[in-house]
């Protein structure tokens, strides 16, 4: 049995139960084998966070608690949907947070930057092709102009404290080149790209 076949199979024999999947496996599926998963299974099929980003989600229990508990509350298994199984490759930004209602979002999408950010995105483009180092507000755009992205998984992915990274954002939103939507009903619009 080819190493797809048996993805395969362990999605179609667990109907009720949340399928476990490892960062190798993950990491090894085509967007054709995660296309084709997605419409076999669909989204009701669920998944356990796989290891590396359950890392992640200690680092946010241990940085931003109230965003891990309205998350996860007491959710032992802390699975989640089939649909976010790309989210979960190597390079890949994760499970995004983007959908809280008792804390800020910090959720953005290339559609947040605004005009003045698209024109400042280019000079930013510039210094990082020279190697030159960029702040954390234009690694922050950069990123955005790629994929979407929340605030926690770009600071822990760049080892930036969090409180840094949402200064950013702040700053970022005073200059015009963001739009920082905090409210899951304002950033409905962005979810649906």
């Amino acid at each position: 049995m080819s190493f797809f076949e048996n993805i395969k199979q362990r999605f179609a024999c667990a109907p009720g139960e949340a399928v476990e999947l490892s960062d190798v496996e993950i990491d090894s599926l085509t967007d054709e084998h995660i296309d084709f998963l997605r419409a076999m299974f669909g989204a009701h099929i669920l998944m356990k966070i796989p290891a590396r980003e359950m890392q992640f989600f200690d680092w946010l229990k241990a940085e931003d608690a109230p965003v891990w508990d309205e998350l996860w509350e007491d959710d032992a298994d802390m699975c989640v949907s089939l649909a976010f199984l790309g989210n979960f490759r190597k390079n890949a930004n994760g499970f995004f947070i983007c959908d809280l209602e008792d804390t800020d979002n910090y959720f953005f999408t290339v559609r947040h930057i605004k005009p003045d950010g698209v024109a400042g995105l280019s000079k930013i483009i510039d210094k990082a092709g020279k190697g030159t180092p960029l702040s954390v507000a234009e690694a922050l755009l950069f990123e955005i102009s790629i994929a979407p992205l929340d605030i926690w998984h770009f600071c822990y992915k760049h080892h930036v404290p969090l409180s840094r990274g949402k200064a950013a954002v702040a700053d970022l939103d005073a200059h015009q080149w963001l739009v920082h939507l905090t409210k899951s009903e304002d950033l409905a619009k962005y979810l649906e790209e």
